[in-house]
């Protein structure tokens, strides 16, 4: 099925110009609830109150308002607020390139899929494959949404994917987190790096990783719609503390992840064996 397009743009710089198109490039799959009243099993629904007037107002009855001294408001409609978004300021105006290693991910965003506009193919192709070949990614301002955005333009597979992000000032300090003084030994920090180097992988697979709580979930969903009754078993729950000895619990970690590879190796070594076995065996032809 074909991503809709949810607007457009152009890339810009120097004096090249590329038209695009933005496409949704993520969808998070949350299970959502809606709010009920409890005595009659009715969906509720929200409404607008105005304190002044005493009675509810319609959606289209309202405006943006910014509080500018204490009860006092500067009113903007929503037409205003587009005049200020003029064709210029929509180009997505590159002014750096640079290496992606030098940006932290704090500071991403939401991502879009940037598709070629109407004419924009060869060009579009062009700087997705020279940011490819180069390994840079490009810093540009782009306006949309009542707001200047910073974003990365970055090359994704066959094409370019965009990443709005957080200025600096939308990022809080970490310094203002209480971090106790603690001393590392030696020994405790050489256990860590082997267990580290034991839980590294080669090769990112997203597909390995599912959300067995939305499973669970949409399980019981689905069991509560055919009327079956659900009994909760509340499993004792394990006492976790504070750990005292940190060597011992490297240590025990290093062995299970030890023992683990131990029994994947062996069944590997089980299944064809088993499936030899399984095999009948060849009848000889008469002679």
């Amino acid at each position: 099925m074909a991503l809709r397009p949810l607007r457009s743009a152009t890339i810009t710089f120097g004096l090249v110009s590329i038209p695009v198109k933005f496409y949704t490039a993520t969808r998070q799959e949350d299970i959502s609830f809606n709010l009920l009243h409890e005595v009659c099993g009715s969906r509720v629904n929200r409404k607008y109150m105005c304190a002044t007037c005493e009675r509810n107002v319609e959606y289209d009855e309202l405006i943006r308002g910014y509080q500018f001294t204490k009860g006092k408001y500067v009113t903007f409609t929503d037409e205003e607020l587009e005049a200020l978004e003029s064709d210029d300021n929509r180009a997505v105006d590159i002014t750096e390139f640079l290496d992606l290693k030098l940006i932290d991910p704090v500071y991403f965003e939401r991502g879009y899929f940037l598709g070629p506009g109407e004419g924009g193919g060869k060009t579009y192709k062009l700087l997705a494959t020279a940011m490819k070949k180069e390994n840079k990614v490009a810093l540009a301002r782009w306006v949309s949404s009542n707001r200047e955005n910073l974003v990365i333009l970055r090359p994704y597979e066959n094409g370019i994917i965009l990443h709005t992000m957080y200025y600096a000032d939308e990022v809080r300090d970490f310094g203002a987190i209480d971090i106790p003084e603690e001393p590392v030994r030696d020994k405790e920090l050489k256990l860590a790096e082997m267990l580290i180097g034991e839980l590294t992988e080669k090769k990112f697979d997203p597909l390995q990783y599912k959300d067995e709580y939305r499973t669970r979930l949409m399980d019981r969903i689905e069991s509560k719609a055919r009327g079956k009754d659900i009994i909760m078993e509340r499993e004792e729950e394990e006492k976790v503390g504070e750990v005292i000895d940190i060597m011992e619990a490297l240590q025990r970690s290093l062995e299970g992840r030890a023992s683990r590879k131990g029994a994947k190796r062996e069944e590997r070594e089980e299944t064809p064996a088993r499936a030899k076995a399984a095999k009948p065996a060849k009848r000889r032809k008469a002679s």
